[in-house]
């Protein structure tokens, strides 16, 4: 039987609040320290630092190439607000067996708040992106800039479907068990 996770709350408590620090002291000496205009280059072209305030959503998905009036800061406020409650449910309610998914999720929240956190006290501006990598694949090309916001994301995203799919396997080999 798999081994229950320990202190859960306690661990997206502190996954989240040092994850959001992170983000918002990045973010802060990015605008501080960097140039909207002369990127620093930390690895020749393969890694660069520089700011941009993006008002789209992640890697640059912009809703307002198909409609140009559409309110995006209001939209992915909600929207963020909506993601923070509904992880914060499916949180409480997740068995206690599945680690892994509640480390995806505790790396998620972060991600959202640090985003949120940006259309709230920017409202005019978006979200602070300083991470700029020269990566040439799909599904990008080049890559978009990001922040440590969008990477927790997209870590915890990564995780969940890990999980997804480890479950799914567990299922079929549970069935396939049954079955002989």
């Amino acid at each position: 039987m798999p081994k229950e996770i320990k202190h859960r709350w306690w661990l997206l408590a502190v996954i989240t609040a040092v994850g959001f620090c992170l983000d918002w002291w990045t973010k802060y000496l990015a605008v501080r320290h960097l140039s909207s205009f002369e990127p620093y280059r930390c690895i020749g072209d393969y890694l660069e630092l520089v700011v941009i305030h993006n008002k789209a959503a992640v890697f640059g998905l912009d809703p307002r190439r198909l409609i140009p009036s559409f309110p995006v800061n209001l939209f992915f406020t909600v929207f963020h607000v909506v993601a923070v409650i509904v992880l914060t449910v499916y949180y409480r309610y997740m068995r206690k067996t599945d680690r892994l998914m509640h480390w995806a999720l505790a790396i998620i929240l972060p991600g959202a708040l640090g985003n949120l956190f940006d259309r709230i006290i920017h409202p005019g501006l978006g979200v602070v992106d300083f991470i700029k990598m020269d990566l040439k694949f799909w599904p990008f090309n080049p890559w978009p800039v990001f922040n440590l916001a969008d990477l927790f994301v997209t870590i915890g995203v990564g995780l969940m479907i890990a999980c997804f799919l480890l479950e799914e396997r567990r299922r079929k080999n549970a069935l396939q068990k049954q079955a002989n």
